[in-house]
């Protein structure tokens, strides 16, 4: 399938109820916090060392957290998020530590029941990350 008819896709497709029920403010108000708190973090701070435009960071990580929940897409971002975490040199340790602080986030800003939601997803995602963890460093 072509870029076009992708992007046409997802121009098209309905809003799923994680989404909605979440919010987008309340997704940026979570990957906000999230990454103060990643940047303060021993073991989680030197992986995030390289970025630089924090304000960008956070923008494509709320646009791809609101795309993952169902939302529709706003901005024309590409994700490889294997391909990132390899370049990174990410492992099992680091995905493991990014799960506790990111539920942590999220079910202080979140009910329980969205927080869930959002979490069953990140574990979801974890579980991919984690399979070829070996494979990324």
């Amino acid at each position: 399938m072509s870029d076009e008819a992708l992007d046409g896709q997802r121009a098209t497709r309905t809003l799923r109820p994680e989404a909605e029920y979440i919010g987008l403010a309340a997704i940026r108000d979570v990957i906000s916090a999230f990454y103060t708190q990643a940047r303060r973090d021993p073991v989680l701070g030197p992986r995030f060392a390289t970025v630089r435009d924090w304000a960008n960071h956070e923008a494509r990580l709320t646009h791809f957290w609101w795309v993952a929940l169902g939302g529709r897409a706003y901005a024309a971002y590409r994700y490889r998020v294997v391909e990132r975490h390899r370049t990174a040199g990410v492992t099992e340790d680091d995905l493991q530590r990014w799960f506790t602080l990111f539920g942590t986030c999220v079910r202080q800003r979140l009910p329980g029941p969205y927080a869930e939601l959002w979490l069953r997803r990140a574990r979801a995602m974890g579980r991919v990350l984690t399979q070829v963890a070996g494979k990324l460093t």
